[in-house]
């Protein structure tokens, strides 16, 4: 071969290498550009979004990752859950971004079954109430299925409803409730403290105390209640047991247990039972997320 031939070949090589550098370079600049677009994109369409909404309704965001995690296809009553559930995942995340929430999008919902029969257990086993959420919850899923529309305001979770037998008033406080009645959250959390960590220095038998989940059956009249009432009262009843089957799990309190991701209602109101069911379901996602934090802090 001619030096020449040589020189020709090896700038043809050059030009070829240059050729596919230069290539390259466009379409890494093309690509980098289209980046930078649908970024934008992204970003301007979850702006657009937060401004539709206004203040108000943007205090439901965090009811809106439950909303789309539990039931994405759903026809809700609250707007801005169909209008979130309908944006693609990377604008609902950058929603959450611009929004200021740290939550992670929910991509299944067995959650929701795992912690329902876990509470049930629990209940049965620490003396709460036998078989409270017939059938597998079916009437805690009836307060969404079938009662979406309902006021909450129509009910009072704070209603006085048992007497205080174990002795949850105390000084001042008992003045002010003279008929000696307190609420079922009060009641259940004196039950709480005195039969499962033992904080029973007074010595109460458990026989000689209401089982706080059958007595609410009990006072109610369920199932022969209205079934509108029933169902309140199973979210009520299921948020709670969630939050004690938790605490059971670090020894009653929840001093310095840290839990990701978990969501909270923040200012948001539960006007509905459409609302009261995705802030219960919270309770519910919480409890999934602290196994981790729990099995975790066992195999330490």
């Amino acid at each position: 071969m001619t030096a020449y031939e040589i020189v020709t070949l090896i700038i043809s090589i050059l030009s070829l290498i240059a050729s596919g550098i230069i290539s390259f370079a466009v379409f890494y600049m093309g690509k980098k550009t289209d980046d930078k677009r649908y970024r934008m994109d992204v970003e301007y369409r979850a702006r657009e979004f937060i401004i539709d909404h206004g203040d108000r309704e943007s205090l439901y965001f965090p009811y809106c990752v439950i909303a789309s995690g539990a039931n994405r296809h759903h026809k809700h009553l609250r707007k801005i859950y169909n209008d979130f559930d309908a944006l693609p995942d990377d604008v609902q995340k950058e929603v959450l971004r611009q929004a200021g929430y740290d939550y992670a999008l929910i991509k299944e919902s067995s959650w929701i079954d795992d912690g329902l029969k876990e509470i049930e257990s629990f209940a049965e086993k620490y003396g709460f109430g036998d078989a409270f959420l017939y059938d597998g919850g079916k009437y805690f899923r009836r307060a969404f299925d079938n009662h979406s529309a309902a006021k909450t305001s129509k009910y009072k979770e704070l209603e006085p409803l048992y007497e205080d037998k174990l002795e949850w008033l105390q000084g001042p406080a008992k003045d002010l409730f003279p008929d000696n009645m307190i609420s079922f959250s009060s009641y259940i959390e004196s039950y709480y403290r005195t039969f499962v960590l033992g904080e029973n220095e007074k010595g109460f038998k458990r026989e000689d105390a209401p089982r706080p989940l059958d007595y609410l059956k009990a006072v109610k009249d369920f199932p022969d209640c209205d079934e509108e009432e029933l169902c309140f009262w199973m979210m009520v009843s299921v948020r709670e047991m969630a939050s004690y089957v938790e605490r059971t799990r670090h020894g009653g309190y929840m001093n310095d247990v840290e839990i990701q991701g978990v969501i909270y209602p923040g200012d948001a109101k539960s006007e509905t039972f459409e609302d009261m069911y995705y802030e219960t379901l919270m309770a519910l996602y919480e409890l999934k997320l602290d196994e981790d934090v729990f099995k975790g802090s066992k195999e330490r």
